[in-house]
């Protein structure tokens, strides 16, 4: 066993680190942008998406 991380493995642990910010992300997105449901679905689970991988990037970095 390896200590170090593919490439594979690090994209899928920033996929799982940022899917709850994705999942919240697009829900709120759509209900406060009625009109462009899609749109807000979108733009904020991106948003969302990377918020949440950023504040796992801060926890890993400087908390933890």
């Amino acid at each position: 066993m390896s200590d170090i991380f593919s490439t594979f493995d690090l994209v899928l642990l920033a996929l799982i680190g940022g899917s709850p910010g994705l999942v919240i992300g697009a829900a709120v997105g759509a209900w406060r942008w009625r009109r462009h449901r899609i749109a807000g679905l979108v733009l904020g689970g991106i948003a969302c998406f990377a918020l949440c991988l950023g504040g796992v990037l801060v926890w890993l970095l400087w908390i933890n």
